[in-house]
């Protein structure tokens, strides 16, 4: 009898494949008006006729324009609710951890090398912006979903009730702070761009020197940043605010959360129109009825467009809108670049002296300067969606 031969061969571990879930096409859509947004805000052609829709609100008060960016933080938090299985699917939570970390870190790197540009000033270098704050309150508000969740067969789960009440914590902290502690030198209840608490802090963290130049009191002087560091933790908000909606969204299918949807952001809407007597809507200070305002708002436009898409089942219409929502990032970071190159070759002023002198009216002059930087990252954008390329951080 012929002897047996064991042989013992290590198998390789199984993999776990999470299946791709189909994209949620008013998500993207939702995105892409919000780059939409910031892109035509950031490119006036004529800075002293910025078309009236596309303008800030000056200080106390609200544009639909002040909408683009807290809604864009909305979707972010969203976003997360989405893509957390898949993390977790490729490698537990020490792969969703450095994830994030890697993400984070990236966007504010990006944010701050589009600040050097093109002088590359370190002396006047800008440390807040869009991208920095987006990296800080995706940072800070995953660090929440680390501690509020626990694994359950192979899937993230996350805990609503303590994000919520954190949710609640941040707006209703920043709004005690803002109204009941004395900011050293001013005192108690400032809502002004020198004498309120971000704006103090502004200035000892970073320093004026690396604050965004146009944050202006009436004297002139540079006292405050529109995205400072203070001002971060209401807009934490935003994206908590985005998760616990997500996780609605995810137990109803969005066809059938819509109503749901519109009644939280109905809510918040008036929470906010009530808060704002005691606490002003400020968007330079994200105040904490800015935060509930804006969330609110993104939620109820969310809610329309889940109508629309999601239960009528019209989808086609928004494809020029879906090119720059599923490649959100890349379309900012172009259009900034975009326009470093305009200011620095000189064709900025060239063309909108050209403008002006083919249209009489300064304000449409403006606006279709905005236009046409927009059509030309659209353009640049628009390969890499139809190739299916979404570039993710």
């Amino acid at each position: 009898m012929a002897a047996e031969i064991l042989k013992f061969e290590k198998r390789p571990a199984p993999v776990v494949v999470t299946p791709k879930s189909p994209r949620f096409e008013a998500l993207d859509i939702l995105r892409g008006l919000f780059i939409i947004g910031m892109l035509l805000a950031n490119n006036a052609g004529d800075w002293s006729h910025i078309w009236p829709p596309f303008e800030h609100a000056a200080w106390h008060g609200f544009t639909m324009t002040d909408l683009v960016f807290p809604g864009f933080l909305v979707c972010v938090g969203i976003s997360m609710t989405l893509s957390m299985n898949r993390r977790m699917g490729e490698g537990g939570k020490p792969a969703m951890a450095a994830h994030v970390l890697r993400r984070a870190a990236i966007l504010i790197g990006i944010g701050l090398f589009l600040n050097l540009l093109p002088n590359f000033d370190f002396v006047h270098w800008r440390i807040p912006g869009v991208l920095q704050r987006i990296g800080l309150c995706y940072a800070l508000a995953a660090g929440l979903v680390f501690v509020h969740s626990h694994v359950e067969n192979g899937k993230l789960v996350l805990h609503a009730r303590p994000l919520a009440f954190w949710a609640i914590g941040l707006v209703l902290g920043y709004a005690l702070l803002m109204k009941l502690v004395p900011v050293p030198g001013f005192g108690v209840n400032r809502f002004d761009p020198e004498g309120a608490w971000p704006s103090y802090i502004d200035r000892i963290i970073p320093g004026i020197q690396h604050l965004y130049q146009g944050g202006k009191n009436e004297a002139g002087q540079v006292v405050y940043d529109p995205e400072g560091l203070l001002s971060t933790l209401p807009a934490v908000f935003n994206i908590l605010a985005g998760i616990l909606i997500g996780l609605f969204i995810q137990e109803q299918t969005p066809a059938r959360a819509v109503g749901g949807v519109a009644l939280a952001g109905l809510i918040l809407v008036l929470c906010a129109l009530a808060l704002d007597a005691q606490i002003p809507i400020i968007k330079n200070l994200w105040t904490s009825s800015f935060a509930v305002l804006t969330s609110g708002l993104a939620l109820m436009l969310l809610s329309l467009l889940m109508l629309v898409m999601d239960r009528l089942g019209y989808v086609t219409w928004a494809m020029p809108i879906r090119v720059f929502g599923t490649n959100a990032i890349l379309a900012y970071v172009f259009a900034w670049l975009l326009s470093v190159f305009l200011d620095v070759t000189g064709l900025a002023r060239m063309i909108t002296a050209w403008m002006h002198s083919v249209i009489g009216d300064p304000y449409l002059m403006s606006f279709l300067f905005a236009f046409g930087v927009l059509m030309v990252c659209w353009l640049v954008v628009l390969p890499f969606y139809l190739r299916k390329i979404f570039l993710k951080i």
